[in-house]
């Protein structure tokens, strides 16, 4: 098992940001984290890293991260870009070489920044840049591989080919999302997330009018596109 949690709960004060989840996610699938503004989505993830203790049953990659920080060389995390302070005049490839002394220049190849080592980081695309912190925490061999909302400000081009290299890991993959329709395709189970948990489960199951109701308090559309996905048509609801 990759995560396993019962009771998992994190409160800021008085208010509580998760209540009472539960719930198991297998070696190897990927995983998207789903729901509105407030939801607690980073906040679960940072409860799986351990930097925030949550009460309740936790464990990740057997152990558990609030008292084992050892785990986290097992583990890969990517931020949202914006809590990122990489404005520096730093390149590429130091920025890669943060994590890792070798660099892999096949996932390098793969996501097509092998030939932007020397490019300031700061003045590459948002895209690019994406595609550099993917890279980057892919060249840790990570056992578990947590994104949060990588497509902010990701171009189309660059969403796909991220989404390419994550279907072809078998890196257990937790992603933080507010629009989902980018990675739909390739994933194993979704979590609807507002506080506690909505519905967890495959796409076909957990995309109903009943549970989009309940996530974001408002109906959202729901189309099955030709290859029989279950798409939800939502405005920006950012979380």
């Amino acid at each position: 098992m990759a995560v396993k949690a019962k009771n998992l709960s994190f409160s800021y004060g008085k208010n509580f940001a998760l209540q009472n989840l539960s719930f198991e996610i297998v070696r190897g699938e990927f995983v998207a984290v789903l729901g509105p503004n407030g939801a607690g989505k980073t906040t679960l993830l940072k409860c799986i890293l351990g930097i925030l203790k949550a009460e309740g049953e936790l464990e990740v990659l057997g152990c558990d991260p609030r008292r084992d920080r050892r785990i986290l060389k097992r583990i890969s995390y990517v931020p949202q870009r914006s809590s990122l302070t990489l404005d520096l005049p730093i390149t590429v490839e130091k920025v890669l070489r943060m994590y890792t002394k070798e660099l892999d220049w096949e996932i390098l190849k793969e996501l097509e920044i092998e030939d932007k080592m020397d490019f300031l980081f700061r003045e590459l695309s948002g895209g690019f840049q994406q595609r550099v912190l993917i890279a980057r925490a892919l060249m840790k061999k990570p056992e578990l591989l947590l994104l949060d909302e990588p497509f902010n400000g990701v171009d189309l081009v660059s969403q796909e080919k991220i989404v390419e290299i994550l279907e072809s890991t078998n890196i257990t993959t937790i992603m933080v999302l507010h629009n989902i329709n980018p990675v739909l395709h390739a994933l194993d189970r979704v979590m609807l997330l507002n506080k506690e948990i909505i519905a967890f489960g495959s796409p076909k199951d957990v995309f109903t009018k009943e549970n989009m109701l309940k996530l974001y308090k408002t109906e959202i559309p729901l189309i099955i596109c030709e290859e029989g996905f279950i798409h939800p048509l939502y405005g920006d609801h950012h979380g």
